[in-house]
């Protein structure tokens, strides 16, 4: 052959390629064998390699495409130019890591650029050179368009940065804010980021009550909340998409609300919902549910992105929390050491007045003295007792109630007071009555909710209602909802321990109305301050 032609030969069937692709004419001359191998194992490739989504190709050092499948080649010119250029910069940097025996030096590059509105994706590996060569003489590389996981990437950064920024807690900032203040805060950080970030509109908080298995409504927008006396609990049968959440840790996409068995109501015509846990320490603690009025609005990644957000609003709860129980366990130390040191010293009083007094006895004005400071005593203990009783007490109640008279506005208003706690809501009866005050008072919310309702039918509408936030059957907002529907313009004051609103009722009826709160203790000047400020509102 060499007598007649010019002849090369070709250890490397790759080359052949290549030079087959040149303009020259050549003849390949294979053995029998190599031609049925690369007769069955060509096709076979190239229909693999055209199945791909991604574009694959086979570059060499020059940057010139030698092979490529029909994705790739149906980029544009500037893209294929951008391809081969990457190829030929992962080729050079394989090189140099050969070079230079680089040990555990990667064997893929990756790239990533832009190009108009398209972000590609490229990863690039070494065809393994023949014979322990030392140069890589080709490469494959992989594109594909990597734009929807680039937005993906994006909105997933927008969101940390979002849930960090909720969980910054100026402490100078909020050292003066009660909890409601607090987590009136934390609500509009949560909405803001909801509308501007996630681009919700419509959605709810619930928060899980352990000791009750109930999933208490914490703060809702565009989602009107359940009538009076429907719960949700944390449970699988009977309590919609929430409680299937609550109970699993998994998220739930409800793509047609109409439907779905399982979708209870919510939005006003909600076509589709997304429902995911708030988890804390992989620990169900709430639920965050987003609703829509179009039909399959959400999907893996809006998933992705509120169970990422949701993990964020769980911490910030938990961290209200914690300040709150931490203000309560501060101030019943501190009121405990306040005890014990003055225990001592006000016994040692009374021992030595009562010696005195025995001394003095013949002496009816010293003895009278002795008399008054034992008096004086007595009544140190009590306001102590009183002032360390904590949220069990209303604070200058026995001083009020030795006055003769209180404020005249007081005559003849019917006034409804709903405590669970006994002292409380005994001391706020009598310190009202005496000032003329007509008062119901009971031990649970639906009590109070049943008063309402009746004194409304009977065409004498309660004045005011003062309602603790937390009892054993209804919550603070669901008696301020109910005395709402029932008797609109009733005025409603809510009180809490310590600022302690598990169920967040003051948050909630503050965005509907509610005249105020009191955080027990609180003075009883206080409370009949914001009482008289509730009656004139009312009249």
């Amino acid at each position: 052959l060499q007598a007649a032609f010019d002849v090369h030969e070709i250890s490397d069937p790759s080359d052949a390629v290549r030079q087959a692709g040149t303009e020259t004419p050549m003849v390949a001359v294979l053995s029998a064998a190599r031609v049925a191998a690369l007769a069955s194992a060509l096709p076979r490739a190239s229909a693999l390699a055209d199945a791909v989504a991604a574009g694959v190709g086979l570059v060499d050092e020059t940057g010139e495409i030698l092979w490529m499948n029909q994705t790739l080649a149906a980029h544009d010119p500037e893209t294929m130019r951008r391809y081969a250029d990457g190829c030929v910069q992962a080729l050079r940097e394989f090189n140099a890591a050969r070079g230079s025996d680089a040990v555990g030096a990667p064997s893929v590059r990756r790239l990533v650029y832009q190009l108009g509105t398209i972000w590609y994706e490229q990863a690039v590996a070494a065809v393994v050179p023949d014979g322990g060569a030392e140069r890589v003489r080709q490469v494959i590389g992989l594109l594909w368009d990597g734009t929807a996981a680039r937005r993906l990437q994006d909105r997933v950064e927008a969101v940390d940065a979002a849930g960090e920024e909720l969980l910054r807690i100026d402490a100078d900032a909020i050292v003066s804010m009660n909890m409601a203040e607090r987590l009136r805060m934390l609500e509009r950080r949560i909405v803001q980021i909801m509308h501007e970030v996630l681009h919700y509109e419509a959605f709810e908080v619930r928060l899980l009550d352990r000791s009750t298995g109930k999933l208490e409504l914490v703060m809702t927008v565009g989602i009107r909340p359940l009538r009076i006396g429907v719960s949700l609990f944390a449970s699988a049968q009977g309590n919609g998409v929430t409680g299937i959440v609550a109970t699993t840790g998994r998220s739930y996409i409800c793509r047609d609300a109409r439907s779905d068995p399982n979708y209870a109501e919510g939005l006003e015509n909600a076509a589709s919902a997304l429902t995911v846990p708030l988890l804390l320490h992989d620990r169900v603690v709430g639920t965050l549910n987003i609703e829509s009025t179009v039909p399959s609005r959400f999907d893996d990644e809006d998933r992705l992105l509120a169970e990422l957000f949701g993990r964020y609003v769980a911490m910030a709860l938990n961290i209200l929390d914690l300040l709150v129980r931490e203000r309560t366990s501060t101030n019943e130390q501190v009121s405990s050491a306040v005890v014990r040191e003055l225990r001592q010293p006000m016994d040692e009083i009374a021992t030595l007045a009562t010696q005195l007094r025995d001394r003095v006895a013949a002496d009816g004005a010293a003895a009278g003295l002795v008399d008054r400071i034992g008096d004086a005593l007595a009544a140190m203990r009590a306001r102590l007792a009183t002032c360390t009783a904590g949220p069990r007490t209303v604070l200058g109640a026995d001083e009020m109630l030795a006055a003769a008279s209180g404020p005249p506005m007081l005559q003849g208003r019917r006034i409804v007071v709903a405590d669970d706690e006994p002292a409380i809501r005994q001391t706020i009866r009598a310190v009202l009555v005496q000032r003329g005050a007509e008062v119901a008072m009971f031990s649970d919310g639906a009590g109070a909710i049943d008063e309402v309702r009746r004194a409304a039918s009977e065409g004498k509408p309660c004045d005011l209602v003062i309602s603790d936030v937390r009892m054993p059957d209804r919550n603070g907002y669901e008696v301020f909802r109910a005395t709402k529907e029932i008797s609109p313009d009733t005025p409603v004051i809510l009180m809490t321990g310590f600022g302690y609103d598990p169920n967040h009722s003051i948050v909630r009826s503050s965005q509907e109305g509610l005249h105020c709160f009191l955080f027990k203790p609180f003075q009883v000047n206080q409370l009949l301050e914001e009482v008289e400020k509730a009656l004139l509102t009312r009249s």
